[in-house]
């Protein structure tokens, strides 16, 4: 009887467990996400700052006989905005940017003659609009650029008095070569972004540019052209603004 009863009940456990096993089915298992893939196809704006040099080349038709290639340093800073689209591992995109700079080095024209002419030239606003094309690598983004660019400038030239020995050294002496406008140019660089995550980007960028002839009248303090026997157009001060910028960037891309 005893034998019967433990019988019994082991039969009855091995049949539970055996249902727990059918229940339980086999076991499952989920897949680990698939990786994020970095996309550069969107709009951005953004901020730039950094620093370069300008080279301001000032030349006249033999007034002063001279000519000057102040070069030095300043100050950039500013914003852009754009739009990329990648394909693959390629990428082609649009970028506008505006800037405002810090003033340019000053020379002069004529440092041997009884007067001389002290040359300047400022550009606080300049601007590009330029092409991309580039290779992607994940989030890492290295680029040619290329396009236009403009800047609004101010070039200035006032006659000094340079004899020592007279009591006027050093004194304005009326004359004048001033100019403004806005000029347009070429510009090529290159750069290089890391993304840091789906909508920010950091980066560096190198830009040369180069801009158009500019021309001052030198004019007496009447307004009329101080070159005797010449007409305007050729008594005039000759400047060329070329600058080499290299600067870092943030932009934040839009989903």
């Amino acid at each position: 009887m005893r034998n019967t009863f433990a019988a019994a009940v082991a039969l009855l456990m091995a049949a539970t467990a055996a249902s727990s096993a059918a229940d339980v089915g086999p076991a499952r298992f989920k897949a680990a996400p698939a990786a994020m893939v970095y996309s550069w196809t969107g709009f951005y704006i953004g901020g730039n700052v950094g620093g370069g040099m300008a080279s301001s080349h000032f030349d006249d038709p033999c007034f002063y006989c001279s000519s000057a290639t102040p070069t030095g340093g300043f100050f950039t800073g500013g914003a852009q905005v754009g739009y990329n689209y990648q394909f693959g591992r390629g990428l082609i995109g649009i970028e506008a940017d505006i800037n405002g700079n810090g003033g340019f080095k000053d020379s002069v024209i004529g440092g041997d003659d009884s007067r001389i002419l002290r040359v300047g030239l400022k550009a606080d606003t300049s601007g590009t609009i330029r092409a991309r094309a580039g290779l992607v690598v994940d989030n890492v983004l290295a680029y040619v650029t290329g396009g236009a660019a403009w800047a609004d400038v101010r070039q200035t030239g006032t006659e000094i008095n340079n004899l020592v020995q007279f009591a006027n050294f050093g004194t304005p002496t009326g004359v004048t070569a001033n100019g403004s406008g806005l000029l347009w140019g070429g510009v090529v660089g290159i750069g290089v972004e890391y993304a840091l995550d789906a909508n920010w980007i950091i980066g560096g960028e190198f830009l040369h540019t180069m801009y158009q002839d500019n021309d001052a009248i030198i004019r007496r303090a009447d307004g009329t052209g101080a070159c005797l026997g010449r007409p305007d157009a050729n008594c005039s001060i000759r400047n060329q603004l070329t600058t080499d910028v290299a600067r870092v960037r943030f932009s934040y891309k839009f989903q």
